[in-house]
């Protein structure tokens, strides 16, 4: 065992040393909201597409992908974009660092597909009763053909169907891979784009050239379905290898239009659906407080694991430092992103990884009450831990994994750092703590019982294993009416108009506002919006790093803002409506309708799909032994019944918080709801796993609700301590970590779903499994109960022991109960033969 130890011991020092190296070579990669920058949001058109291109519309998305980061980097200058695909078919484009909203648009929407066509329908020398007369570019920085029908005046300008049935009706010559490169050539006092035709487009331009230049048909050279020039072809002219497109052009857009062109065409439209402008000094404010927050809060950690686990504290305290480093290293090497959301998500996972360390130490001090030794209790308390580690951390990470898929930007980078946060927390709980726990046990280092400060207890009488247990699945009604207390005084904040939803949800604007030392009123601002004619809007408080007051305004989407001409004109008519005129604009997100559908759906998706995950999951893990997939599905029900309560006293304070502070709810509730029914279900399970275990070693005669009962009252330690180091994480970076209104609403809904969690995990999910078994009970009889199929489970585990020579033994106790307990050898060379008892 000593051996053992000290091989992992040997293995965590070489990790350690690695990450260490790793982690100082590496720089972190800061997601848009820290860095600042431009996200845009993107839908794919595939209606373009041929049937050839629509079996491979995995190779279409990365062909999109490749081209966008090529015109960013390219075309923008961007030192390290990043675009990516989100659901079937949208691309999410981040620009950090960069901040023309305009320019970024012009690059990054183009599909840059530029088409020849026969301009059949266009009057020409030779034949000027055709349908439409072409106009003369009137801009040259953007130029575009307008035309008019024949006996009407009226332009027919792009983006209108009758513009677009037009060259529908022309005869296509050219386009996409017909193309070679693309140059700005002088031509007189202007510059003009020159074109090479690639080998597939020179026989095709010289047989129409050939074919029509007698009669002078017109060419018209048509970008992303806007004619961008049109010119006869002359007499005897034939054009083979190379061309020109004909016009008088800026050098500005000649340069441009290369550049776009060059940079390869998108193989699909894209329609833009979403928009954010994020001002990097609010984001590296926003970082410095969170990272303070963070530190404060592993202080407090610290000490409190030093102070009531004593020298197993230290060595927790060792491993967390450890996990810290392992997962920043891990996080680094793997290129993730670093949002502010991310990096909320890391410090909670530090006060979750604590979790696993509370729970065994609490076992550890049973069996040393019990009367273990030091290296036995330690042993017994890592492997009778393990299945509600296991669990409840299965139910966490499925929940990431459900937020992953369903988000983007800071939701993906939170469950991203979750998910990896969790893994590392395991291998340092069971790899790092044991083995240092074990070398220092079994090496003479630690063999003072007093070190271990077994008897240190916020509930001592709850501790003993004589004692009475805490009175709860009797009292159920009063449980579930306080449960029920809890959501029905948030109702009316919901009539009052306190529960909003942001433009994430509802579509809209936000725009982002600061005014020297002058203070914003978030209420006349609110009343100045309704009268402006913005019905819904909403206004948030805030401060910068310079401790200038900032304003988060959101308003709908209304005619004049539609048809404003960018972003810039937008902020400004927003700010006169709401009454500051004079503040100062910063950020800025645009979302279309189309996205709003979107999010409502996914925030459906995500509650329904994590919370049936959980459920299969705890159905499978807790049916075995107990009759199977059924009657485990009475835990996995059970635990979401009590999650039910937790996502609607969340709800109910997000109407109450909303009515007072005026948060609104984001994409990033949504993450905060999911992660709650993950931590939610951690809580019960700790329970629901001793009360799995208690049913294997039932007290002879005891009736369920003893059981279930006694199972809490020996867990209520547990619940509190594992639920107090993520609550005083999450109440820390409330208070000292997070500036924006969306990240504080983000960190204060987990707060009290998780507080929530703790109450329903004790006072609701085991009455409701407790009411369950006493309905199966009425129905099919005892045999239908988890402690009849326990009983069967259990008199197969005896007929088994007694095959093999091994025949369990029961024992009465002085009330006369038997235990029915399984007895089995000590697996410690330390111990004397024997047998030693399960509890």
């Amino acid at each position: 065992m000593r051996s053992k130890s000290y091989y992992f011991l040997l293995v965590v020092l070489a990790l350690g040393l690695l990450s260490g190296v790793l982690f100082s070579r590496t720089k972190p990669n800061y997601g848009l909201d820290i860095k600042g920058g431009i996200r845009l949001t993107y839908k794919m058109d595939f209606s373009q597409l041929t049937a050839e291109q629509k079996t491979d519309l995995a190779g279409v998305r990365s062909k999109v992908i490749t081209l966008l980061i090529n015109r960013a980097s390219g075309g923008l200058g961007v030192a390290e974009p990043v675009v990516f695909a989100k659901g079937d078919d949208q691309i999410i484009v981040e620009l950090p660092g960069f901040s023309d909203a305009t320019k970024a648009k012009e690059v990054m929407g183009q599909s840059a597909r530029l088409e020849y066509y026969w301009a059949r329908t266009v009057n020409t020398e030779i034949n000027p009763n055709r349908i439409y007369t072409a106009a003369r570019e009137k801009d040259q920085k953007n130029p575009v053909v307008n035309f008019t029908r024949r006996g009407s005046e009226r332009e027919i300008v792009p983006g209108t169907p009758e513009y677009e049935a037009m060259i529908k009706s022309w005869d296509l010559i050219l386009s996409g891979e017909d193309f070679g490169a693309a140059s700005p050539t002088p031509s007189g006092d202007s510059t003009i784009p020159h074109l090479q035709f690639s080998s597939s487009g020179a026989p095709k331009i010289k047989e129409w050239t050939q074919r029509h230049n007698k009669a002078k048909e017109m060419l018209a050279a048509v970008l992303d379905k806007k004619v961008v020039s049109i010119a006869p072809i002359q007499e005897g002219a034939v054009i083979s290898d190379e061309g020109v497109i004909q016009g008088t052009y800026s050098k500005e857009y000649v340069a441009k239009l290369c550049e776009t062109l060059n940079s390869g065409a998108l193989p699909v439209d894209l329609k833009e659906i979403g928009t954010t402008m994020v001002s990097p000094s609010i984001g590296q404010f926003a970082l410095a407080k969170i990272i303070t927050a963070g530190m404060i809060a592993f202080v407090v950690i610290a000490i409190f694991l030093v102070s009531y686990y004593a020298f197993p504290g230290v060595i927790a305290l060792i491993a967390l430092l450890l996990y810290v480093l392992f997962t920043l290293t891990a996080l680094k090497t793997a290129g993730a992103t670093f949002s502010l959301a991310g990096i909320a998500g890391f410090i909670l996972s530090v006060g979750m990884a604590v979790d696993a360390n509370i729970l065994v130490f609490e076992r550890f001090k049973e069996e040393m009450a019990a009367g273990k030794s030091l290296r036995t209790a330690i042993e017994l308390g890592f492997n009778r831990a393990l299945p509600a580690i296991i669990d409840s951390n299965a139910c966490t990470i499925l929940t990431s994994l459900v937020l992953a898929n369903l988000g983007t930007g800071p939701v993906k980078g939170f469950a991203t750092t979750l998910i990896i946060g969790v893994l590392i927390s395991l291998f340092t709980a069971f790899t790092v703590t044991r083995s240092l726990l074990m070398f220092s046990v079994g090496s003479g280092l630690a063999t003072n019982p007093k070190w271990f400060a077994v008897e240190r207890s916020w509930f001592k009488k709850f501790d003993r294993k004589d004692a009475e247990p805490l009175t709860v699945v009797e009292k159920s009604k009063k449980w579930f009416l306080i449960s029920a207390a809890t959501v029905v005084l948030s109702i009316p904040f919901f009539f009052f108009g306190g529960f909003k939803l942001n433009v994430e949800f509802r579509g809209g604007y936000e725009s982002v506002y600061s005014q020297g030392t002058t203070s914003f009123d978030s209420n006349l601002i609110t009343k100045n919006l309704e009268i402006g004619g913005f019905k819904g809007g909403n206004a948030t408080l805030a401060t910068d790093g310079t401790g200038k007051q900032l304003v988060y305004i959101d308003v709908p989407v209304t005619p004049a803002l539609k048809d404003a001409a960018n972003d810039p004109a937008r902020q400004k008519l927003i700010a006169a409506a709401a009454g500051i005129p004079d503040a100062v604009p910063s950020e800025f997100t645009s979302m279309s309708a189309t996205l709003q559908a979107e999010t409502i759906r996914n925030a459906a998706i995500g509650v329904v799909l994590s919370s049936g995950l959980v459920i299969f999951y705890l159905a499978l893990r807790f049916g075995i032994g107990f009759g199977g997939f059924a009657p485990g599905m009475r835990f996995g029900i059970s635990a979401i019944g009590a999650l039910l309560h937790d996502i609607l006293v969340v709800f109910g304070l997000a109407a109450v918080f909303g009515f007072i502070f005026h948060w609104e709810v984001s994409a990033l509730f949504l993450t905060a709801m999911l992660t709650i029914i993950g931590f939610s279900v951690h809580d019960t399970i700790v329970i629901f796993d001793r009360i799995r275990e208690n049913l294997r070693r039932p007290h002879g005669g005891e009736t369920f609700g003893h059981l279930v009962d006694r199972s809490i009252t020996r867990s209520f330690t547990r619940s509190i301590n594992t639920s107090m180091t993520v609550i005083v994480t999450l109440f820390i970076l409330v208070f000292f970590g997070t500036p924006t209104p969306e990240l504080k609403f983000f960190v204060v809904a987990m707060m009290c779903g998780i507080i929530s969690g703790t109450y329903s995990s004790i006072y609701n999910a085991s009455p409701i499994l407790y009411l369950w078994d006493k309905m199966a009970a009425a129905k099919s009889g005892s045999h239908a109960t988890l402690v009849g199929m326990a009983n069967v489970e259990n008199d197969r585990t005896r007929i088994v022991s007694t095959a093999i020579g091994e025949t369990p033994q029961v024992e009465s106790t002085k009330s006369g109960r038997s235990y029915g307990q399984v007895r089995r050898r000590a697996n410690s060379s330390q111990e004397k033969p024997g047998w030693e008892e399960i509890d």
